[in-house]
């Protein structure tokens, strides 16, 4: 009788860390959004591994007899497990996953700030730079005068063409 006892007390501990693997695939399946199809993947996959471990466990320590108190213990040790600590440690998991966002990004932010004052620091200069290239190229007469003297080219057509570049720039 007493070895019938311990035997439902592991079912019923084998039916917690059934729901603890399930729990592991919730939030993983929260952190990472996938369609429908993966989350039945993966659902078969969990059923089937955990019906793998409770057969060798049944095996092992029962001689492979399957008894309705082995099934009634894994069965009430997942409903106990998602009864009490299940939300508990959802929870807990989402507030961790959250916190470590926050230290990725402050961290990120962090690590950005000599970036962004380099883009400030250049960004004087590269405006004048811009100031300049428009100047010249607002007085592109040169450029038209010397394209048509060497390339045949008509001024209207590179007027054109000077205006489409300065549009980009």
């Amino acid at each position: 009788m007493a070895d019938q006892a311990r035997f439902l007390l592991w079912t019923m501990i084998l039916g917690a860390v059934s729901g603890a693997a399930y729990d592991i695939f919730r939030i993983i399946r929260k952190i990472i959004k996938h369609p429908d199809f993966f989350t039945q993947i993966e659902d078969l996959l969990y059923w089937i591994f955990i019906s793998l471990l409770i057969f060798y466990f049944i095996l092992h320590y029962n001689s492979g007899e399957v008894r309705i108190y082995a099934i009634i213990g894994v069965f009430s040790g997942m409903c106990l497990y998602f009864l009490t600590v299940s939300r508990l440690i959802i929870k807990v998991s989402f507030f961790i996953i959250e916190l470590i966002k926050k230290i990725i990004r402050m961290t990120i932010h962090i690590l950005l700030i000599p970036v962004k004052f380099v883009l400030r620091l250049l960004h004087y200069p590269a405006r004048a730079v811009k100031k300049w290239s428009i100047k010249r190229l607002d007085s592109g007469k040169h450029v038209v005068r010397y394209t048509y003297r060497f390339a045949g080219i008509k001024a209207n057509n590179v007027k054109k063409e000077m205006y489409i570049i300065r549009k980009k720039i």
